[in-house]
């Protein structure tokens, strides 16, 4: 098991909290099926990304042009606007290290799925989404 949340783009779904996604901005990727549902695929930008996932792949990247909800049943959702990157060799959505701190998600354990946020109480934990 790995550590998905419930997040929402325009959409409800899953996102895989991805510790080795290392960005300096705001990032996520998605896969086309919810690229298409924003509306991103077929590609309107010109702008892309270079991703290195083993070999380069180049995708297209939107800057600042959505806003991601961490959807929670105990409290107020927590939002950050980010960049998507569409990338068609994965087949759910990804949070960059940048957009998992923005958020306050602290890893308790990966195998698990377990996880909480940074101003949770310290016995806090909440557990992975299932997809």
């Amino acid at each position: 098991m790995a550590c998905r949340i419930r997040v929402r783009i325009n959409i409800e779904t899953t996102a895989l909290v991805n510790s080795g996604f290392e960005t300096d901005t705001p990032d996520i990727v998605v896969p086309l099926t919810i690229a298409e549902k924003l509306n991103l695929w077929p590609p309107k930008s010109s702008v892309s990304a270079v991703l290195n996932t083993g070999g380069e792949v180049i995708t297209p990247y939107y800057e600042n042009c959505g806003e991601l909800e961490l959807v929670l049943e105990d409290r107020e959702p927590k939002r950050i606007r980010v960049n998507i990157v569409v990338n068609p060799y994965v087949d759910e959505v990804a949070l960059s290290d940048y957009v998992s701190s923005e958020l306050g998600i602290v890893l308790l354990d990966i195998k698990r799925g377990l996880w909480r946020l940074t101003d949770d109480p310290v016995n806090k934990v909440r557990e992975s989404a299932r997809t």
